[in-house]
């Protein structure tokens, strides 16, 4: 049986890598009894396999695990059983059976949606009074976004736009406050902040400075754009 288990990573643990993350949980799953299967052969390890990993520094409330079990336990049991084990800034907060057809959350990504806002409100960006009406040209009324993309290979011409699901900011307290969904997983991942630094090009502002950025990624989709589902609504509670 597989579990796809969703949880929250905030506060302090924001600064922890994805790796670290992993023995955690591993540690974690089996402080709480839940009886999770284990490979076979020489080295056997928990069967546990996570979403897309999140950048460090950056803030969820929509993370995913998927792990195989050997015996059934209701879902808030095992909610609970696993919330015992958290320490501050990771809990808990769904516990879901999967079909045996699905596929595991880690290949399943397709997109994701972000709340993304700046750490400091005296950011050039927070001066701009029509920005909102900027954003309308840079996006709504523009047929393409092309950046230039740094990868591992080199650099390569990007389109954004046909990856950008949707882009919007409303204005608190005087500061822009982006929502994003964009295109997430193995083929084309766009993170939210090569959004925001192509928006800030647009605007003219100086370099930009990825760390001037307050990221919370909100929920990790599958399916195809028309036709998103969010990991966390796969599956039957127990």
């Amino acid at each position: 049986m597989r579990v796809r288990v969703k949880f929250e990573k905030t506060g302090i643990m924001r600064y922890v890598g994805h790796l670290d993350l992993m023995r955690f949980f591993q540690k974690a799953v089996k402080r709480s009894g839940i009886q999770i299967k284990y490979s076979e052969g020489f080295n056997p390890h928990q069967i546990m396999s996570f979403a897309s990993p999140l950048g460090v520094g950056l803030t969820s409330e929509g993370e995913y695990m998927d792990i195989d079990i050997k015996e059934e336990i209701d879902s808030q049991t095992g909610m609970s059983s696993l919330n015992e084990n958290m320490v501050e800034g990771l809990a808990i907060t769904g516990f879901r059976y999967l079909p045996d057809n699905a596929v595991k959350c880690m290949s399943a990504v397709t997109a994701a949606s972000y709340i993304v806002t700046y750490k400091d409100s005296k950011d050039d960006a927070c001066y701009i009074e029509n920005i909102a009406d900027l954003k309308e040209k840079f996006f709504d009324e523009a047929s393409s976004i092309n950046i230039i993309k740094k990868t591992k290979k080199g650099e390569r011409e990007l389109d954004l736009k046909p990856l950008i699901y949707r882009f919007n900011i409303e204005i608190k307290d005087g500061v822009p406050v982006y929502d994003l969904l964009v295109s997430s997983g193995s083929t084309d991942n766009i993170k939210p902040e090569l959004v925001i630094k192509a928006f800030h090009e647009y605007l003219g502002l100086p370099e930009f400075d990825e760390l001037s950025l307050d990221i919370k990624r909100i929920d990790m989709f599958t399916g195809e754009k028309d036709a998103l589902v969010s990991l966390g609504d796969i599956g039957d509670e127990h």
